[in-house]
C-alpha cells in the first residue's frame, strides 16, 4: 500500500474523509519530508509479515514455558516428598545412594530443588529424586516431556534437541560456512532462533518509530478510541499493546539472538556503555596433582560457601579437573526461580585442591555488564521474580498474538477500502465511456 492510500485509509478509520481533506493532507506531507521514518514504517510492516507465525509460536511458547518449574513440581508430587530431619544426606551420600540402587546410571550432577537432592545425569534428560530425611530414592522422572518438552524443543532449540519431543533431524545439521565461520554447533534451527532474536530487535526498534505520535500528542499514543469505529479501536490498541511490549520484545530479541550469536551481546553492551565479553570469564584451570585423592561433591560444597556464603542449589561432576557450584545467596537472585540449575554465583573448585577455588561473578566488571549478566539476561526467562509477577511476563509475552489478531483487522479494513475504491473508480470510467442514458 502506497503513503497515500495508507493516510486515506487511516483518515477513514478515524472518521475523516476518505478522499484526503486538510488533516489528511498534513499528515502526507508530513509523511514526506522525514523519507528515514517512512522507510521504518515499511520496514516495521514487512518485519512483521516475515515474523508472522513465526514470532506468535516462540513468544506463546516462551510465555507458557515461564512456568515450566511450576508445571513440573505439580506433576510430579511424589518425586518432591520429603521428610523433615536434623540430619540429612549430604549431597556426596544422595549421589552415592542413586549410584549404588542404578548401577547403569551415570551421576553428573545434583541441584537442591524443592525440598529434595535430584542427581541427575550428563545429558540433562533423566534425574533421581533422594529424600534429604530418610535417603531413600523418590523415583525418576524426565526432565523434557510431553508438551513442555515440546515448547521447550521449539522455543530453546528450534526443534533441534535430540531426545525432546518434536526433533526434526535436518534442522540440526550444521550451517555451512559463507565466508566466515558460525558459532561452534551453529545449525540451522539455531540460525533461525538467531534471525527471529535479530527480527524482534528490528520490529521494536522501527515500532517506536513508526507509534511516536509527538510530544504535543504524546497523550494519543496511549489512548484506543472505542467510539469511532472497528478500524481506529483496533489500530489504537495495536499501537498501545505494541508500544507497552517494545521493552520486553527488545529484551527477548537481544538476548534470544545472543544465546547462539554472542557478538551480538557484545554489541548490545557496546551501546550500553559496558566492555566485550570476557571469554576468559569462566575458565578455569586446575592444578597438576598427579596421584592426588579427590576432593569429593561435599568438600567441593564446603569450599564453595567458605568463599559464597549461601545455599548450594546446583553441583556438577569434575569436568577437566574442577567442580562448578551455583549457590544462591542472600538477598537479590537472579536465577532464584529457575528449577534445579538456580543459583546466582558461580564458584570453580579444583578437584583435588580445595584451597584452590575461583568465584567467577566475584570478578569486577563495567556496570553495563552487570547489569546483563544479572538483570538483563535472567529477565529473558522471568527466573529473578516470583511466579505471581511472572503474570507481568506471562501477559507481554501473550502481546504478539494480540498484535497478530488487530493487525489482521486493521488490515482487512485497509483491504477493504481499497476494493471499494477500486469498484467506485471503475463505475465512474464506465459511466464517462458510456456517457448518460438517452432520453
Amino acid at each position: 500500500m502506497s503513503t497515500d492510500e495508507l493516510t486515506r485509509t487511516e483518515a477513514a478509520g478515524r472518521g475523516g474523509p476518505v478522499g484526503g481533506g486538510r488533516k489528511a493532507g498534513r499528515v502526507r506531507r508530513w509523511l514526506r519530508r522525514r523519507p528515514v521514518r517512512r522507510a521504518l514504517v515499511v520496514t516495521h510492516r514487512w518485519t512483521s509479515l516475515v515474523l508472522g507465525l513465526f514470532l506468535v509460536l516462540e513468544t506463546t511458547s516462551g510465555a507458557i514455558l515461564l512456568y515450566h518449574a511450576e508445571y513440573f513440581r505439580a506433576t510430579h508430587s511424589e518425586f518432591y516428598r520429603h521428610t523433615p530431619s536434623e540430619h540429612p544426606v549430604s549431597l556426596q551420600q544422595a549421589r552415592d545412594i542413586v549410584a549404588g540402587a542404578h548401577p547403569e546410571f551415570s551421576p553428573a550432577w545434583v541441584s537442591n530443588d524443592g525440598g529434595v537432592i535430584a542427581v541427575g545425569d550428563p545429558d540433562f534428560a533423566v534425574a533421581y529424586a533422594v529424600d534429604p530425611g530418610t535417603g531413600r530414592i523418590n523415583g525418576s522422572a524426565r526432565l523434557e516431556d510431553g508438551v513442555m518438552g515440546f515448547l521447550a524443543n521449539v522455543h530453546d532449540c528450534g526443534l533441534t534437541c535430540e531426545g525432546y519431543p518434536g526433533y526434526v533431524s535436518w534442522l540440526a545439521k550444521p550451517v555451512p560456512s559463507v565466508g566466515f565461520a558460525w558459532p561452534p554447533g551453529t545449525s540451522w534451527g539455531l540460525l533461525a532462533l538467531v534471525v527471529l532474536g535479530l527480527l524482534m530487535v528490528l520490529l521494536a526498534i522501527s515500532g517506536i518509530v513508526v507509534w511516536w505520535p509527538g510530544v504535543r500528542r504524546l497523550s494519543h499514543g496511549f489512548r484506543v478510541r472505542t467510539g469511532k469505529g472497528r478500524f481506529a479501536r483496533d489500530y489504537d490498541l495495536h499501537n498501545v499493546l505494541g508500544i507497552v511490549a517494545v521493552p520486553f520484545v527488545l529484551m527477548w530479541g537481544v538476548t534470544g539472538a545472543a544465546f547462539y550469536l554472542p557478538p551480538v551481546k557484545d554489541a548490545w553492551l557496546a551501546v550500553t556503555g559496558g566492555a566485550a565479553a570476557d571469554p576468559q570469564k569462566y575458565s578455569f584451570t586446575a592444578n597438576a596433582n598427579p596421584g592426588a585423592p579427590e576432593i569429593g561433591i561435599d568438600e567441593a560444597a564446603r569450599a564453595a560457601l567458605a568463599t559464597t556464603p549461601g545455599e548450594i542449589r546446583y553441583l556438577t561432576a569434575p569436568q577437566d579437573g574442577y567442580y562448578s557450584v551455583s549457590i544462591a545467596s542472600d538477598g537479590y537472585q537472579p536465577y532464584g526461580a529457575r528449577a534445579f540449575f538456580g543459583g546466582d554465583h558461580t564458584v570453580y573448585v579444583d578437584s583435588h585442591d580445595a584451597t584452590h577455588v575461583s568465584d567467577v561473578d566475584a570478578k569486577p566488571e563495567p556496570r553495563a555488564n552487570s547489569f546483563y549478566d544479572k538483570v538483563f539476561e535472567p529477565a529473558h526467562f522471568g527466573w529473578l521474580v516470583g511466579g505471581w509477577w511472572r503474570i507481568v511476563w506471562f501477559v507481554l509475552g501473550l502481546t504478539p498474538l494480540a498484535l497478530m489478531l488487530t493487525g489482521i483487522s486493521t488490515w482487512l479494513f485497509r483491504s477493504g477500502s481499497k476494493r471499494r475504491r477500486r469498484k467506485a473508480r471503475a463505475a465512474r470510467q464506465a459511466h464517462q465511456e458510456t456517457g448518460p442514458a438517452p432520453a
